[in-house]
């Protein structure tokens, strides 16, 4: 394994390790076969920390399950609007001069960075006279 053969190539003992932490992909923390079992074969006393970040990430995901979906697509929709004309684009910055908002483009939620959706609402919140009008 590529992390064994780094601990030993920097005179590192495997027994000095008391901690792994990772995302929790089955690759990295699972049962069978992954980076952690692999690891604690050769050290039982090794502790497995998650990655609290990833975790919370995944709870927030499956909260978000529960919202009703006409919420997420009003946020990709939004997007979509503004990023797909320069018009539009136009349009947005001088009602957001007008009402004295930042000047910001309207995010997009995206599938793979962490707590998107946060940070469209937000901004969507942040936008709202200019978007109302």
């Amino acid at each position: 394994m590529c992390i064994q053969n780094c601990l030993k190539d920097h005179s590192i003992p495997l027994d000095n390790f008391v901690g792994f932490s990772s995302n929790t992909t089955n690759v990295m923390v699972g049962k069978k076969h992954s980076v952690f079992s692999l690891l604690k074969d050769q050290n039982p006393a090794i502790v497995c920390v998650k990655c609290s970040c990833h975790s919370i990430h995944l709870a927030a995901s499956k909260a978000c399950l529960k919202l009703p979906r006409s919420v997420e697509d009003l946020l990709r929709d939004l997007g979509a609007h503004f990023s797909r004309s320069f018009a539009r684009k136009c349009a947005l910055i001088e009602f957001q001069k007008y009402f004295q908002t930042e000047i910001h483009s309207i995010l997009k939620p995206s599938n793979t960075r962490w707590l998107s959706l946060k940070s469209c609402v937000d901004r969507v919140l942040e936008q709202y006279p200019a978007l109302e009008a």
